[in-house]
C-alpha cells in the first residue's frame, strides 16, 4: 500500500482546574473526510481508478492502529463495498493507512456478483480502461511517448502475474500494435510492462 501523508495539528493540551485540582487531556484527532481523503488517494494511486469512500462524521483518534469502518461506493456501478481504513502508522504529525475492501458489495445479488478491486495476494479484477490508464501512465514514465492513448480489448480481466493481453497505442495520428503485461500484482497494486514492436530497438 503506498503511503500518503497528512499535516495534522495535534490537538494536545492540559487544562487544570484550581478549585477542584482536577486535570483534562485532550486526545488527538483527525476529521473522517481527512482519513477518506487519504484512502482514496491511495487506491486511486494503486488501481487507476479514485472510488467515493465515507467514514461517517465522528472524528477518529489519532493513534496507530486505530481501524475505522468505512464505506466504499465504485463510480463505475455505484456498488458499495464495506472497507476497513487502519491508521498503520502514526509519526507525529505524519500518517499513512491501509485499505481492505470487502471482497463483494453490500446486498450482492448472486445471479450477477460484482468484485470490488481485490486485496488479496496474486490475483486481481480490473477493467480494460484499468490496464489501459496505467499502460498510459507506463508510456509517459518511461518517457517512450510523450501523450499516448491506450486501448484495451474486452470488459473486466481477472488478471495474475504475467497476463498479457493486446492493445492499441494511439500517439497523435499513428497507431501501434502493443503487448500489455502485468506484473508484481500484490493486493490492489500491480505493474505494467508495455512492449510495442514497432518502437523497440
Amino acid at each position: 500500500m503506498r503511503t500518503s501523508r497528512l499535516a495534522l495539528l495535534a490537538a494536545a493540551g492540559l487544562i487544570a482546574v484550581a478549585l477542584t485540582g482536577c486535570t483534562f487531556s485532550a486526545s488527538a484527532t483527525i476529521a473522517p473526510d481527512k482519513i477518506a481523503s487519504l484512502a482514496e488517494d491511495a487506491l486511486e494511486a494503486q488501481i487507476g481508478t479514485r472510488p467515493e469512500i465515507d467514514c461517517g462524521e465522528d472524528n477518529i483518534d489519532l493513534k496507530q492502529g486505530t481501524t475505522v469502518p468505512c464505506l466504499l461506493t465504485d463510480p463505475s456501478t455505484g456498488s458499495e463495498f464495506d472497507a476497513d481504513v487502519t491508521l498503520s502508522k502514526v509519526e507525529g504529525t505524519n500518517v499513512t493507512v491501509s485499505v481492505k475492501v470487502a471482497d463483494a458489495p453490500n446486498n450482492a445479488s448472486e445471479e450477477e456478483p460484482t468484485k470490488a478491486p481485490s486485496t488479496g495476494t496474486g490475483t486481481l479484477t480490473l477493467s480494460a480502461e484499468e490496464i489501459a490508464k496505467t499502460a498510459e501512465k507506463a508510456l509517459v514514465d518511461a518517457a517512450v511517448l510523450t501523450n499516448p492513448g491506450v486501448v484495451c480489448p474486452g470488459a473486466d480481466h481477472e488478471v495474475s502475474n504475467g497476463y498479457s493481453l493486446e492493445c492499441t497505442v494511439i500517439q497523435g495520428g499513428d497507431q501501434y500494435a502493443a503487448t500489455v503485461t502485468i506484473s508484481e500484482v500484490d493486493g490492489t497494486s500491480y505493474s505494467v510492462n508495455v512492449v510495442i514492436p514497432e518502437l523497440a530497438g
